[in-house]
């Protein structure tokens, strides 16, 4: 997300319309990779640097995961345009995938 690094980047600017969307596992505070977390502080300060390097002019994020409001929650700044929005709030479970027909959710 910060336009560097050896394998796919994000090549934008300050024109740029971002398009983010993660779907995967999460729980309170993180987002999970196959092998690796991604923990709420370190994904605002992404987003924040990306902000003060002019790498975008509007973004959109889309994130489906259990608990993903509380990657957003409290700490995504409101004067960076972005617009975030989550498959649930930071205390429940999306249910995206596992919901057989005959649950209740």
């Amino acid at each position: 997300m910060a336009g560097v690094g050896s394998g796919k980047v994000l090549r934008s600017d300050a024109n740029s319309k971002v398009f983010i969307n993660f779907a995967d596992h999460g729980a309170t505070g993180l987002i999970a990779f196959p092998s690796d977390v991604l923990y709420a502080d370190d994904l605002n300060d992404a987003l924040s640097y990306m902000y003060a390097n002019q790498m975008y002019s509007q973004l959109v994020f889309y994130l489906e995961a259990c608990e993903s409001g509380s990657m957003f929650s409290g700490l995504l700044p409101s004067n960076i345009n972005i617009y975030a929005t989550t498959a649930a709030n930071a205390i429940e479970s999306s249910y995206a995938a596992y919901c057989a027909p005959m649950d209740r959710v």
